[in-house]
């Protein structure tokens, strides 16, 4: 009977680990309000009421980001204050971007410098070790400096960010992220803050449970979670929004001012310049051309279009008057490729149109293209957006025949358009069986993904919501992200979209509503890239509140039925248990029934081992063709299995490499200048260019020989030109995963499995250039993993949990979830033994990397 109550009590503690496990750790921290705010609202950490007191030696460390796209990054990190008045600062110096350490009123010494990239897009981690006599700084584990100091006293109020205290007052705080801070005495660590990480008290340390004290948080989990107001300015006549994603910039065309509206600094600065001479009429439009840079402003129903003149102020044609538009709330799209703009559909008077038109900005001239393939209904209020060659429009509200009187309904599908062939093919149809909603214009396209983000919102409302949607490019599920923005609709004179800021990692939301002929209202918003599911208090609340009760009632149950059987039988229980029940896709095979005889005496009859990795049907079903493996060594091998790595020289590799990674990141390849930044930033700019040709063409040739893949130039750009249908990525089969099994399981992680069981990212391969596509990679699969493992059973799943711990140890040798994960699993397991040796290995990896000893004990992670 002992024995059941232990094994009860381990089942609960284990089912709780994994009903807390959580996704994308890498979104936690605690960000800064900075320059972006007033004075008196900057972000302060302040870790101890009282101040903190030594002996010998403290130790006080964290990890940090800058936020990428601000202005001004001066600032203090961090204060310490002595009881006597004596400071320890760290300060960025923006001028000679170098971090300086200062005691007193002196430079002790210690000035360092970190790599843009890395400040920006990278934590860094930061330790101080201080004596009576000495201070050192150490950099990602590594001992930087040492410096001689004169402690006047060993205790210190330790306060991060904006300052308040007595004679040492601090407003100027840079724009950073924080998490992960550390304050130890002794060289034994006393208190760990991580600072907003998914499931824990954002302010209480993991250690002693001492609360620090925040003023102005901005946690950074929630800026993937909410949108927050950039923006709010009335701006005279019918306005119109443009967007330039290079520069990051909203065009906003007014009838006196053109408004350029930069995305860094969270839109604190604007540049206006006078609109000379041109009135806007109702359903005017503008777009930013990104071939020539230049900004329009055009009318579908005049087929007119004008140029923006930014010296004179003045654009190259002027309307007298313009009729009541027949293309209300159309969706379009410029395509880079072509240099032409794309318009799909609209809406004027009664009548839903499903015209196709185009216009090219080489020839200047319109055409209404003839479209073949499946019907496309007529309709307005959708929303489209390209990715290569395709074209994606989604939904809208419409009617077969056009005619408004005619059975009008809502639309669902998901129709691609083919830019070359000028054919529409549906893909799927969406489901909705709550409230109808239409879509905001713009689709934007994660093509890592494969998937899909676009605003909607209940067009019956006056008061509505915009709600954004992330579905997947092959099937029809979808979910709903972020949460809600007010939006005021009054049909065409209410307008709404959608925009992608890559540098700074953020979705921007524009909403405009007019007064006809007076005032354009126009609001816009801010949500981090990607974003995630709202979390909605109350229902989290109840939600959890729902499953504890579930949990204490079916655990004991469980636990009890275990026991009887157990004494029933009387025989020793396989490690492997019987599989439980699985959503698998309709290509998933049923796992067979286990084939091993029943003996003549009770013993229980073992059970059929199941694969931790399976190879997914999209793939298995694929034609054979050729495949380029990313994850583990780089291998690519053609149709018949040959490999062609030996035919590429470490020159070739990089190339072919570099020119791949940049067609998936952003499906439009690297620029020539790009290429010769990297591979010959030394030679002059015709020798450089001469050796890129060269190279180029060496690699056609032996793409050439492997055949269905080669290179391409588009507007001066780089790309891989292949079908995916004849050539297999190893990455994107993983990311497509996630598109093809929308629901959760054992089935979903074994195909992700599948792919990185090879190893991690471009393994022993490391390039400058690299460093960043790495890190976001390796970053999107450990979340993927992390989450899946986060849906299966402790105890039935173990297995493959273990399977998926050592996979991400691979990706992280020191990720903390992955050592958590391995622990419980070898322990659901009964290999306990195996579970100690694994965190002996890791807590010998954490001091060879920190110089420190790994915080938390063996008894806490299996906790």
């Amino acid at each position: 009977m002992k024995t059941a109550i232990n094994t009860l009590a381990t089942t609960l503690v284990l089912l709780f680990a994994a009903f807390y496990s959580t996704k994308g750790q890498e979104n936690y921290g605690l960000t800064f309000y900075s320059f972006n705010a007033p004075q008196e609202k900057r972000t302060s950490l302040e870790l101890f009421q009282k101040d903190f007191c030594f002996d010998d030696s403290m130790d006080l460390s964290f990890d940090f980001s800058f936020i990428p796209n601000r202005s001004i990054y001066f600032g203090y990190l961090f204060r310490m204050i002595s009881n006597n008045g004596q400071n320890i600062d760290l300060v960025y110096n923006q001028k000679d971007e170098v971090f300086n350490t200062i005691v007193g009123e002196s430079f002790c010494g210690i000035d360092f410098k970190l790599d843009k990239t890395t400040l920006y897009n990278k934590w860094t981690r930061i330790r101080y070790h201080l004596t009576k006599t000495s201070i050192s700084c150490y950099i990602n584990g590594q001992l930087y400096k040492t410096a001689p100091v004169t402690l006047r006293d060993n205790c210190f109020h330790i306060v991060f960010g904006a300052l308040r205290h007595k004679d040492f007052i601090t407003t100027d705080v840079p724009p950073m992220m924080l998490r992960n801070v550390g304050v130890a005495a002794g060289d034994k660590l006393r208190y760990y803050w991580p600072l907003g990480k998914p499931g824990t008290n954002p302010l209480e340390d993991s250690i002693a449970h001492k609360t620090a004290f925040v003023t102005f948080p901005l946690w950074s989990d929630d800026l993937h979670r909410s949108w927050r107001l950039l923006k709010s300015l009335n701006v005279k006549g019918n306005a119109s929004v443009t967007f330039n994603q290079e520069a990051e910039e909203i065009y906003l065309v007014s009838e006196d001012t053109v408004y350029r509206l930069p995305a860094n600094d969270e839109m604190t600065t604007e540049v206006a310049r006078p609109s000379l001479g041109y009135h806007l009429f109702q359903a005017n439009q503008s777009l930013y051309n990104s071939v020539d840079n230049k900004l329009y402003n055009f009318y579908i129903d005049l087929k007119s279009i004008a140029t923006w003149q930014d010296n004179s102020f003045r654009w190259t044609r002027t309307y007298d008057t313009v009729a009541n538009t027949e293309y209300g709330h159309t969706s379009k799209v410029f395509s880079r490729k072509e240099n032409a703009l794309y318009i799909f559909g609209g809406y004027g008077q009664l009548k839903y149109k499903n015209q196709v038109q185009r216009y090219d900005f080489n020839t200047q001239q319109w055409l209404d293209l003839q479209p073949s393939g499946d019907y496309f209904t007529p309709r307005y209020m959708s929303a489209a957006g390209q990715w290569n060659d395709s074209i994606y429009i989604l939904g809208g509200y419409g009617s077969h025949t056009g005619d408004q009187v005619l059975r009008p309904q809502h639309l669902y599908d998901f129709m691609r358009f083919d830019t070359r062939t000028k054919t529409f093919k549906k893909r799927f149809t969406i489901k909705n069986s709550g409230t109808p909603f239409v879509f905001a214009s713009s689709i934007i396209i994660d093509t890592l993904e494969q998937a899909y983000y676009v605003l909607c919102y209940d067009e019956s409302r006056y008061d509505t919501r915009l709600k954004m949607i992330k579905g997947s490019l092959f099937s029809p599920e979808y979910e709903f992200v972020g949460d809600e923005i007010p939006y005021v609709f009054q049909d065409v004179i209410s307008d709404a979209d959608l925009f992608y800021c890559p540098r700074s990692r953020q979705l921007l939301a524009v909403t405009l509503l007019t007064e006809l002929g007076k005032q354009t209202s126009v609001k816009i918003y801010s949500i981090g890239f990607p974003p995630l599911p709202a979390l909605a208090a109350d229902k989290a609340h109840s939600l959890a509140f729902s499953w504890w009760w579930l949990i204490v009632l079916l655990i004991p149950l469980g636990g009890i039925v275990w026991w009887i059987r157990k004494q029933r039988n009387r025989t020793v229980i396989a490690t492997t248990t019987a599989p439980p029940p699985a959503v698998l896709s309709a290509e998933a095979p049923a796992v067979p029934a286990a084939t091993t005889p029943v003996q003549p005496r009770p013993v229980a009859e073992p059970i059929q081992e199941r694969n931790v990795t399976e190879e997914p049907p999209y793939v298995l079903n694929r034609s054979k063709g050729i495949r380029i493996y990313l994850f583990g060594n780089f291998e690519i091998l053609d149709a018949d299995g040959t490999t062609y790595n030996n035919q590429f020289s470490p020159l070739l590799k990089e190339l072919f490499l570099v020119i791949l990674l940049y067609t998936i990141k952003n499906a439009k390849g690297i620029s020539s200048e790009k290429l010769n930044d990297i591979f010959w930033g030394d030679k002059a700019g015709k020798n450089a260019k001469n050796n890129l040709s060269v190279n180029i063409v060496r690699l056609k040739g032996i793409l050439a020989k492997i055949g269905e893949i080669s290179i391409k130039k588009d507007n001066e750009r780089w790309m891989l030109d292949y079908d995916p249908a004849l050539v297999s990525i190893d990455l994107m089969d993983f990311m497509a995963v996630k598109a093809v099994y929308q629901g959760h399981g054992r089935q979903k992680l074994a195909w992700q499995l599948f792919f990185v069981s090879r190893g991690s990212f471009l393994k022993q391969t490391e390039y400058a250039w690299l460093d960043d596509l790495k890190s976001d990679y390796t970053n999107k699969i450990i979340d993927e993993l992390l989450e899946e493992s986060s849906h299966l059973h402790p105890q039935q799943d173990a297995d493959i949990l273990v399977e998926t711990a050592s996979c991400i140890f691979n990706f992280d040798p020191l990720s903390e979830e992955a050592l958590r994960l391995k622990c419980h699993s070898l322990i659901a397991m009964g290999r306990h033994s195996l579970a100690k040796n694994a965190y002996e290995r890791f807590i010998k990896d954490y001091h060879k990397v920190y110089g420190e000893e790994y915080p938390i004990a063996f008894s806490e992670i299996v906790k």
